[in-house]
């Protein structure tokens, strides 16, 4: 089934060179079985992490060897991030967080005290004093966040033998089309954000501590984001944005946003404002809550981003979940950049490397993705 997917993703990727076109190199590694469903993705020196959401594994993929390695973790792990070379994952449903050494069979187990809280993104916060390092996680189904501490002292050993499996890589060019963006700017008045009101810590079993934000029982975190100075930006699939500050504990609740419904892909710059992704209507935002700058670029031919990644030119490159493509804005050119990939990939989450390499994790397609644009 392996080889047949390679080949039809091969087949799709012929598409016709448009005018004012880039041609990029698409790089398919498909998951070792069926319905792996990869999800949260993480980068880790020349290693590219993936959470297998469809199973009870978390994959790592080393691109220049065509080597899967795979370790059985939490039932559903949801989302995964390396921290000073170890990772950590995300799982679903026993409402846990597993750590390891890479080069290790075992998994070390933190459950959350807090059950049924279905844990979602996981993000690296800024360390504490001592060096603790310090992880935030959505929590979907108690309209929560979660602080989890870990004491980099008592890191996993190594333990058994990982299981290595070769893989056989899918390679084509793919073409792109240039595209205007409508870019539309919004003002109004900074008075009207609501002023930040304290928010305390809802329960707290270290090394955990919840908060429970003010939602409806409609709705969840959905989407979560750390800033560089350590403010979290929240989504709950609504058309406003919580912004909390834990070290003053205050949490503001942003709702003078302009047209967006439905935020994802929450981007933190380090200014102080966030990009987003607007998954109703196939836009990009951005918002400035100290200035009141609201603005949005409409990306014809975009169906739903839902991950958005900078790069070292100050492009913003998104995944485009719908639509099956990988695309790139430039904001200060109002135009975007749109790379098909297979249909049905279904690209889920994204990251840039260093090199400006673009990687991504396709649900439906089952497969870990590599793109180099060639201009």
């Amino acid at each position: 089934m392996r080889h047949r997917m390679l080949y039809v993703a091969m087949c799709l990727l012929a598409v016709v060179v448009p005018a004012l076109a880039e041609t990029g190199e698409l790089t398919v590694w498909s998951l070792p079985y069926e319905h792996a469903f990869p999800g949260g993705i993480a980068l880790d020196d020349s290693f590219f992490y993936v959470a297998a959401n469809g199973g009870r594994e978390v994959f790592r993929l080393d691109p220049d060897q065509d080597v899967f390695r795979s370790w059985g973790v939490a039932e559903q792990p949801q989302d995964v991030v390396v921290a000073d070379g170890v990772p950590f994952c995300t799982g679903r449903v026993n409402d846990s967080i597993v750590y390891f050494d890479p080069d290790g069979l075992s998994v070390s187990t933190a459950l959350v005290p807090f059950s049924g809280v279905d844990l979602g993104e996981i993000h690296r916060g800024p360390d504490t004093v001592d060096g603790h390092q310090v992880f935030w996680v959505a929590e979907g189904r108690v309209r929560g966040i979660l602080r989890y501490e870990y004491d980099p002292t008592f890191a996993p050993t190594v333990s058994g033998t990982p299981r290595d499996a070769e893989t056989i890589p899918a390679v084509a060019a793919v073409s792109a089309e240039t595209v205007v963006a409508e870019h539309e700017v919004f003002s109004y008045n900074v008075d009207m954000i609501p002023e930040p009101e304290p928010f305390s810590v809802a329960s707290s079993s270290p090394p955990f501590a919840e908060w429970r934000l003010p939602l409806d029982d409609e709705h969840g975190v959905t989407d979560l984001a750390v800033a560089e100075d350590g403010i979290l930006w929240i989504s709950a699939g609504m058309p406003f944005l919580f912004r909390f500050d834990p070290e003053a504990g205050m949490l503001q609740m942003l709702e003078t946003i302009q047209d967006v419904y439905i935020f994802q892909g929450l981007l933190p710059a380090p200014d102080g404002s966030i990009w987003f992704g607007n998954i109703v209507d196939g836009s990009i935002g951005h918002f400035h809550p100290e200035t009141g700058l609201s603005e949005v670029w409409r990306i014809p031919g975009v169906v739903e981003i839902y991950d958005l990644a900078f790069d070292a030119q100050g492009g913003i490159w998104f995944a485009d979940r719908v639509g099956s493509a990988i695309g790139r804005l430039m904001p200060s050119e109002d135009s975007a950049i749109l790379y098909p990939l297979p249909e049905d990939s279904e690209p889920l989450y994204l990251a840039v490397d260093a090199a400006g390499v673009v990687w991504f994790s396709a649900g439906s397609g089952n497969y870990l993705g590599r793109l180099r644009a060639v201009p």
